[in-house]
């Protein structure tokens, strides 16, 4: 589950994507290990590349563009609600700390979807 502006949840229409090699099978809960840092994404994505049907990298790819715009649609209203504030107030701090927290996940899930797609190293 992740939430999108304006207090609505997004539900992960995959939850699971499941890779299955010669010597057995890998199933990863998306919610949970997306974004993922890069060491053990370069792992993943190696795998979902070489074993995974295009049509289901399709779908994951899509499922983490969704991602992505909801962290960019938070850092967003994280942003704005930030700059509304007084400039030393507690609260001001806050926001930007939570702007600050979700820009990194925005981030990874860039670089996440970046290695899914054939793209190269951060």
């Amino acid at each position: 589950m992740f939430v999108l502006q304006e207090g609505l949840v997004g539900r992960c229409a995959m939850e699971r994507l499941r890779i299955e090699y010669g010597t057995g099978y890998m199933e990863l809960i998306v919610e949970a290990f997306f974004p993922c840092k890069m060491p053990a994404m370069r792992k993943a994505a190696r795998l979902i590349n070489q074993y995974c049907t295009d049509e289901a990298r399709a779908e994951l790819f899509s499922e983490l563009r969704e991602m992505a715009d909801g962290y960019n649609a938070l850092c967003g209203m994280y942003r704005e609600t930030e700059e509304a504030l007084p400039t030393d107030s507690p609260q001001r701090r806050h926001w930007r700390a939570q702007f600050n927290k979700t820009e990194v996940l925005r981030r990874r899930m860039e670089g996440n979807i970046r290695l899914i797609s054939g793209g190269g190293r951060e």
